[in-house]
């Protein structure tokens, strides 16, 4: 874990008084109590949540008290996962309150795997983008997200694989593809590594 990035970005999110305004939203919309619950503590026994991550950071999560019906939840858990692409968005970007957390060259670089994952994308079509060396490129992503390059890119197409087979009926192998994996045997060896489960055991549990 990039123990300095995960202390700035909550540091930012305290500071930009956003979760007291979704808060806020939440009381309004869901009679509920919207709380973030950051890494490593724990969570309430009954309720909805989602991870806030930011890159490869994982903040922690949100939660809202569960319901009664599974609709309910299922209706909390996609307002969640808006609001944490919000907040994900915002902090983020290396224009947002106090002090950059990530430099603006890394900041742009996440956003172009982020829209461009599903694509054949090599550190070198990256680096070339962003006026940098691949090399330079390469060490500024284990500097400010403690992880690779190529280890974001495989968190980006696992995250659009997640939401493919959660909120969509494509097979396992148009999952693989349209996440950017370049084979299927990549893809199971990938998600279950990260996931402990099948793809298919996944969506059925989802």
């Amino acid at each position: 874990m990039p123990r300095l990035a995960l202390q700035l970005l909550v540091r930012r999110l305290e500071r930009s008084g956003f979760l007291d305004q979704i808060a806020g939203d939440a009381r309004e919309l869901f009679r509920g109590q919207l709380r973030f619950h950051p890494s490593g503590t724990m969570l309430p026994e009954k309720c909805v949540s989602v991870e806030l991550n930011v890159g490869a950071v994982q903040l922690g999560r949100l939660s809202l008290p569960s319901g009664e019906k599974e609709r309910r939840d299922q209706a909390l858990r996609r307002w969640l996962d808006l609001v944490a692409r919000d907040l994900a968005e915002h902090l983020s970007s290396p224009h947002g309150h106090g002090h950059e957390v990530l430099p603006a060259r890394i900041s742009e670089a996440t956003r172009i795997i982020r829209d461009r994952h599903s694509d054949r994308l090599s550190l070198g079509d990256v680096a070339e983008a962003v006026g940098l060396s691949r090399e330079r490129l390469s060490r500024l992503f284990h500097e400010t997200l403690g992880i690779t390059f190529s280890e974001y890119l495989n968190y980006a197409r696992l995250e659009t694989a997640r939401w493919l087979l959660r909120e969509t009926e494509l097979s396992v192998t148009e999952v693989a593809f349209s996440s950017g994996f370049q084979s299927l045997s990549q893809f199971h060896r990938r998600f279950r590594a990260a996931e402990s489960t099948s793809p298919r055991l996944y969506r059925q549990q989802g």
